[in-house]
């Protein structure tokens, strides 16, 4: 809400922002972000939604003061732009130095100051020196100071060639997953998410990134079993796991998206560590997901799709097109429409449950077709439910009769659809809340 209360700022109208006490850092760290340091603020120890009518007014007239003070004094000057690089905690110096009485001591050192600096997510991290940062821009053919994102959300630095390299050494990554790295980070900031929401936001939201094209088979990106598992024996999922581990780190220390500070999920999500695969074209039967989208076979590309942690879909009774349909909607059902925006669901089928909806003549339309027409609850339903994807009441919803029913996915054309997986085992997954766009991979 500061970044609105920034906005009210800029039309030259005062305001105060009533912050609750756990949420005074993020608030503080939104308002620097956009160019308004120390924004006025009235602190509450109490959720407000969780008051009735007459604790809110008693927690008003305690921060009645404030307000006023808040209203009254004047701001501070704006800055004229954001610093590059954002660091809540920590020193601001390009090169450090830990001492110790041999190299083990010397990490163990650096990665409990960077624990305690909040640059780490808490697994040990490889050291960021001059040397492999240098090792790791030999990656891509680009300048180290050239800028990918002009403003990295949600805090508004400029992220660099070289500071994500940097995270990317920190993450364990290889030169050669390099320029998969910057892909995912220009698609995670493509307009169609709402890349502030999804990082600030109280709910459990994580990137899930699809690499498809040559350079998945090249880089040995896991497309099938344990794709988004753990690294297993001759390095399976090990792309997959620190090119998804680099862009956390970036967001974490060139986007400012701290735990505790800008991000304030609730409970949390380990989907937050790292969520890359491969499509499995090989085991695909219809086109590419990259190619259904627009991009040629050859090109290599990254989509992300931005939503909640994935939800197991399994059905190993069902060998008929139909059957494994009403399971997949049955899932669906119960997991759209509690948002504030429609869903854009990832469906990541596998091979064996593609092969069985090819096999029965079904298209990856006729499987849109299908889920948006029985994903569907009736109006009653809808309007005692929390359901908020229509954020704005609707006359006709409120009008609607009873047993009327209303669609829980906006378009058949917003339900996505990626091949992934081993050869054996009935299992689907679901994640989504904004579309993954496909964007290339450059060198």
């Amino acid at each position: 809400m500061v970044r609105n209360h920034v906005g009210v700022e800029e039309l030259g109208i005062p305001g105060v922002s009533i912050v609750q006490q756990g949420f005074v850092a993020d608030a503080r760290a939104t308002g620097e972000a956009f160019s308004l340091p120390n924004p006025p603020v009235a602190i509450t120890p109490q959720v407000f939604t969780s008051l009735n009518a007459s604790q809110t007014r008693q927690a008003v007239d305690a921060m009645i003061e404030d307000i006023i003070k808040g209203l009254t004094v004047p701001l501070p000057e704006p800055k004229e732009s954001v610093v590059e690089r954002i660091t809540t905690r920590g020193p601001k110096d390009d090169n450090l130095e830990f001492r110790g009485g041999d190299y083990r001591e010397c990490f163990d050192r650096m990665n409990d100051a960077f624990l305690d600096w909040g640059w780490s997510d808490g697994f040990p991290i490889i050291p960021p020196t001059e040397e492999a940062v240098r090792e790791m821009l030999k990656g891509i053919q680009r300048s180290p100071e050239d800028t990918v994102v002009e403003k990295f959300v949600p805090g508004m630095a400029r992220a660099t060639v070289k500071n994500i390299a940097i995270n990317a050494v920190m993450a364990g990554c290889k030169p050669e997953f390099f320029p998969v790295v910057i892909a995912a980070i220009e698609a995670m900031h493509d307009p169609a998410i709402a890349l502030r929401v999804v990082t600030m936001s109280t709910g459990p939201h994580a990137p899930l990134f699809i690499v498809n094209g040559p350079i998945a088979g090249k880089l040995r990106i896991n497309s099938g079993l344990c794709s988004l598992g753990p690294a297993g024996p001759e390095r399976l999922s090990f792309p997959n796991v620190v090119i998804g581990r680099a862009v956390r780190l970036t967001l974490m220390n060139v986007g400012n998206a701290y735990p505790g500070i800008m991000d304030q999920d609730t409970i949390g999500t380990p989907a937050k560590f790292s969520m890359v695969l491969a499509e499995n074209e090989k085991a695909n039967p219809w086109e590419p997901y990259h190619v259904e989208k627009g991009s040629r076979p050859e090109d290599s590309t990254v989509s992300c799709s931005y939503g909640h942690s994935l939800i197991e879909m399994c059905d190993l009774e069902s060998d008929t097109a139909a059957g494994l349909m009403n399971t997949f909607a049955r899932h669906l059902i119960g997991i759209a429409g509690i948002s504030l925006t429609y869903y854009h669901p990832t469906l990541l089928i596998s091979p064996d449950h593609a092969t069985i909806l090819a096999r029965d003549g079904w298209t990856k339309d006729d499987v849109r077709q299908y889920l948006h027409l029985h994903c569907r609850i009736s109006a009653e339903e809808y309007r005692r439910s929390a359901c908020t994807c229509h954020p704005v009441p609707r006359k006709w919803l409120e009008a609607a009769d009873s047993k009327a029913m209303v669609h829980l996915y906006e378009k058949p054309e917003d339900i996505q659809i990626v091949v992934v997986g081993g050869m054996a085992g009935k299992s689907a997954a679901y994640s989504g809340l904004y579309p993954a766009n496909p964007h290339i991979i450059r060198s």
